[in-house]
C-alpha cells in the first residue's frame, strides 16, 4: 500500500530538480546566452512550484507521523526541515510570481538580478532542506514503514529480552527498558513517564493504544513484541495517576 511519506518523497524529487533547473535558465537569460531558453522558461518554473506545492501539501500530511517517530530533541531536525520548506516554499512561488509578471509586461533585457538571486538563494535552500531530510530518512528512518530509530529500538528490545530471560523482575526489567538508554521511551515522556514531548504514561497504558502510536513507526510488533510492552507497562502502573 502506498505511503504518504513516499508521495512526498517523489514529489520533493521534483523540486529538487526544477528549482536549481530554473535557477540555472534564469542565469542564462539574465547573460542572454542561449535564448532559445526561453521557451522552456514557464515549463520549468511551472514544474517548481507544482513539486514545491505537492511536496508541501504532502509533508503537513506526514508531518505528525514524523512527530511520533522522532525522539526526544531530535525533533528540532524535523522542525527545521519544515520550516526551511515553508521559507523555500514562499521564495519559489514569489520569484516565479515576479517573472511571470514582468513576461506579462514585456520587460526588457532579461530577468532582473535580484530574481537571479533569489533563484540562487532557492538552490541554496534545497540543498540545506535535503541535508535535513537525508538525515531524517537515513539516520532515523523516518518516514520508512515499519522503521524509525530503529538501531535504539532494536538494541533495546533485545537487551529487555534478555533481562527477562535471566530472571530478571518484570517491573525492573521494565524501568530500564523505558529509559532513555532501553529503548529510549523516556526521551519523549519523562524518566517518570510524567510526560514531556509525548504525553504522561504514568499507571499504565492500553495495548491498542500504544500500538495505534507506535505500531508503523519506533515500535513495530517485529521488533518489539506484546511480551516486552507488558514489562514496560508493569513498570508504568507502580507509578500510579
Amino acid at each position: 500500500m502506498l505511503h504518504l511519506s513516499e508521495i512526498h518523497g517523489a514529489a520533493t524529487h521534483l523540486a529538487v530538480v526544477a528549482i536549481p533547473l530554473y535557477a540555472v535558465v534564469l542565469l542564462l537569460a539574465r547573460l542572454r546566452i542561449a535564448p532559445w531558453l526561453s521557451a522552456a522558461e514557464p515549463w520549468v518554473g511551472g514544474g517548481a512550484v507544482a513539486g514545491i506545492l505537492i511536496a508541501g501539501l504532502t509533508g503537513l500530511l506526514v508531518r505528525g507521523q514524523s512527530q511520533t517517530t522522532l525522539r526526544g530533541s531530535d525533533i528540532s531536525v524535523g522542525t527545521w526541515h519544515f520550516w526551511l520548506g515553508i521559507v523555500l516554499a514562499l521564495l519559489v512561488l514569489g520569484v516565479v510570481g515576479w517573472r511571470w509578471r514582468a513576461t506579462r509586461r514585456l520587460a526588457r533585457g532579461g530577468p532582473a538580478w535580484a530574481l537571479v538571486a533569489g533563484a540562487g538563494a532557492a538552490l541554496v535552500l534545497v540543498v540545506a532542506q535535503g541535508y535535513l531530510g537525508g538525515r531524517m530518512t537515513y539516520q532515523q528512518a523516518v518516514g520508512i514503514q515499519d522503521g524509525g530509530q530503529l538501531a535504539q529500538s532494536a538494541s533495546g528490545a533485545a537487551r529487555l529480552q534478555t533481562a527477562m530471560a535471566t530472571g530478571t523482575p518484570m517491573v525492573r526489567a521494565g524501568q530500564q527498558a523505558f529509559s532513555e538508554q532501553g529503548l529510549g521511551c523516556a526521551a519523549c515522556h519523562g524518566d517518570q513517564a510524567q510526560g514531556l514531548r509525548g504525553p504522561r504514561l504514568a499507571g499504565g497504558v492500553e495495548l491498542e493504544e500504544f500500538r495505534g502510536v507506535h505500531g508503523s513507526g519506533l515500535f513495530p510488533p517485529q521488533i518489539v513484541s506484546d511480551r516486552d510492552f507488558a514489562a514496560i507497562n508493569a513498570w508504568l502502573k507502580t507509578l500510579g495517576r
